[in-house]
């Protein structure tokens, strides 16, 4: 029971896993500095990858979108990330390393490409789907954004009540509008809990930083009521869109939709909204274009005339979460491991 009530700290122990490039595959492309969602890469002199020292120490989250983007297969990720003490441990949680997928449940490393025939192709599109943070510039159709809202709004809810709205979003300038709000707000974050070196887009930032008291009490504080809100993932995410002005909290998508709740809505409203948007999101990547959820949209919640008047939200509408949608550059759907099934199996 202690366990889990101290070092709620910021930021915990934590082994974070180890970025290693084949410098002979490497071509400098650049794809994987530009996926990273905390901006923890760049390019050498000699235009090779490697970490940037952003923070501390290299604070990989292990998303592996790096690995995925990259054309060469030149990208390994090492280890995975643990806690080992206190409120965030995470260790305990699972047996061992990440894992590929193993659908037809042979449990000897089968490689994809041995099975993937006796896959439905909805298994496939679950399996390949990643977050796509690469787009071209082309735009993408009304009848095409409609067709992925049309996908969502046949969803399962609560009582078939669908409640939700959506605000679909192709005007470039309005984006970009959202785009700086959000990034102002959400600002604040990082401001109250990391060391203000690691703040400012500094790289390498001072390795020595360290949080303030007062800091470390809020964050305390803020842990018992909102954790997910203050993980050190986050807080790094939210620092890389808000710190450097040449990044965007939408990747420079061609179309964001907007996703939200009626908050009068029965049972849960916001899984019925995540469930919608999944339906989205597969519908979109069985279609070739690409998708990312960024709820740091709700950063703009903060300017209800903006929006009230722009997004024609009001009352009993609430801004959940976001989906930005393109054509992907490149290929970036892939394959990725993931941690290991939980599963108690009663039978």
């Amino acid at each position: 029971m202690l366990e889990k009530h101290k070092h709620i700290s910021f930021p915990p122990k934590t082994d974070f896993p180890i970025f290693q490039v084949d410098d002979e595959k490497c071509i400098g492309c650049g794809r994987c500095v530009n996926s990273c969602p905390i901006q923890l890469l760049m390019l050498n002199s000699d235009k090779k990858a490697r970490p940037n020292e952003r923070y501390d120490h290299f604070r990989c989250i292990c998303c592996q979108n790096c690995a995925a983007s990259c054309p060469n297969d030149a990208i390994t990720i090492l280890g995975d990330y643990r806690v080992h003490e206190g409120f965030w441990k995470n260790d305990n949680l699972f047996e061992g390393g990440k894992t590929f997928p193993d659908p037809l449940y042979s449990r000897n490393g089968a490689k994809y490409e041995d099975y993937k025939d006796q896959l439905t192709e909805t298994e496939k599109v679950i399996y390949n789907r990643r977050s796509i943070r690469l787009y071209k510039k082309k735009r993408v159709s009304k009848e095409m954004v409609h067709r992925v809202i049309e996908a969502g709004r046949f969803a399962p809810s609560a009582g078939n009540n669908q409640p939700w709205k959506f605000v679909a979003i192709t005007n470039p300038d309005v984006i970009e509008e959202i785009d700086q709000i959000c990034k102002k707000r959400v600002r604040l974050f990082p401001q109250m809990l990391m060391p203000h070196p690691w703040v400012d887009k500094q790289v390498p930032g001072d390795k020595n930083a360290k949080p303030k008291k007062w800091q470390k009490t809020l964050h305390y504080l803020l842990s018992r009521k909102t954790p997910g809100d203050v993980d050190q993932r986050v807080l790094g995410g939210i620092n890389t869109i808000s710190s450097d002005p040449e990044y965007r909290t939408f990747f420079k998508a061609p179309a964001l939709i907007i996703l939200a709740k009626d908050v009068r809505g029965i049972g849960s409203p916001d899984l019925d909204l995540g469930i919608c948007g999944q339906n989205m999101v597969l519908a979109a990547h069985s279609l070739g274009l690409g998708t990312c959820w960024v709820s740091l949209i709700k950063g703009l919640t903060w300017d209800h005339s903006y929006v009230r008047k722009v997004l024609g939200l009001e009352y009993p509408f609430k801004i959940l979460t976001s989906l930005t949608l393109g054509y992907p550059a490149g290929q970036v759907d892939n394959i990725v491991a993931r941690e290991r099934q939980r599963v108690n199996w009663i039978e």
